[in-house]
């Protein structure tokens, strides 16, 4: 049985170990609750990435005010903007700048890019939703892990929508033009979030086989009320009224699940709760998306990325067979 997170983290402190965070994301919803928590629990430093500056501020004075008396926290925003290539790698040469070479225990993603059911071109001709949900979290896992960014033992951890699969997802069609009209709303949506889920997935097992001196993890939060209305109004039709009565009803508050992906960052590499790295909101373990399961499939997929981003792709590995 899942062990509940909420009573394991009462007995957890980071107070002294000298403890560096990064959270993508940070200054709303899932985010800034993670931030919360490790503020309270004692991290030393934390580094909230996000586009709004004015809300960065406010966010930094939450936290310190959350530190444990006694204690000294460093809080640093760092601002910037995932949704294109040179937005991604600005990002992730920042937070090493501002963190410091092998220092980042903990990277947090849970920048938002949810799908809409449209078609929207970034800057570099590319789904938008994808480059901020999928691409951007490659990028900054990527560069950070190969650059020398990260501590030792340290765990990269993804809020997204794991489990899922897109059958016949083409690498050389991720913004999906050539699969579904882009007349059809709801069946461009759902396409989009299988599309993310496969993607996100298999990069995910990729970087755990690739580099296995740290830990990569890929978590689905369930119905959070992250900001308000922003959970459903970009879903397409009466997707959006079953989405807002779904968040109503049962949908958590940040700081409620926010103790999920805390617990997994804390818990020590033994610990059986951790073992999978692909985990559902209560830290139950979820299976990886099918296509995402397929060796080729995640060979084509992680040389498209690193052809998208620039990156030299590299020879090829047994790991992915």
């Amino acid at each position: 049985m899942p062990p509940n997170a909420a009573k394991a983290l009462e007995s957890v402190s980071l107070a002294g170990q000298r403890k560096t965070a990064v959270i993508v994301g940070g200054t709303l919803g899932i985010g800034a609750a993670v931030a919360r928590r490790l503020a309270e629990l004692g991290c030393s430093r934390i580094f909230v990435f996000a586009r709004n500056e004015a809300r960065g501020k406010e966010v930094l004075a939450v936290l310190k005010a959350l530190a444990p008396k006694g204690s000294t926290l460093e809080a640093q925003f760092v601002q910037g903007d995932l949704s294109d290539v040179n937005g991604m790698r600005a990002a992730a040469e920042a937070l090493q700048k501002a963190a410091g070479d092998g220092s980042i225990d903990y990277l947090v993603m849970t920048q938002s890019g949810a799908p809409k059911g449209t078609l929207i071109e970034n800057a570099d001709g590319h789904d938008r939703g994808l480059a901020i949900q999928a691409i951007s979290r490659f990028v900054l896992a990527y560069l950070l892990t190969t650059r020398g960014a990260l501590a030792p033992g340290a765990v990269v951890l993804s809020v997204a929508n794991p489990g899922r699969t897109l059958d016949g997802l083409s690498a050389d069609d991720l913004s999906l033009r050539g699969r579904v009209p882009t007349s059809s709303k709801t069946g461009l949506f759902f396409a989009q979030s299988a599309r993310d889920s496969s993607v996100l997935d298999a990069f995910h097992e990729e970087l755990t086989l690739r580099y296995p001196q740290y830990r990569y993890y890929h978590l689905y939060p369930g119905l959070v009320r992250s900001r308000e209305g922003s959970e459903y109004r970009a879903f397409p039709g009466w997707l959006r009224y079953a989405a807002w009565l779904s968040m109503k009803l049962v949908g958590a508050t940040p700081d409620k699940y926010a103790v999920v992906p805390v617990y997994v960052l804390t818990a020590p590499p033994s610990d059986p709760a951790v073992k999978s790295r692909f985990l559902g909101e209560k830290l139950a373990p979820m299976q990886i998306g099918k296509w995402a399961a397929d060796p080729k499939n995640r060979a084509a997929l992680w040389e498209k990325l690193l052809n998208i981003i620039g990156e030299e792709v590299e020879a090829s590995s047994e790991v992915s067979s």
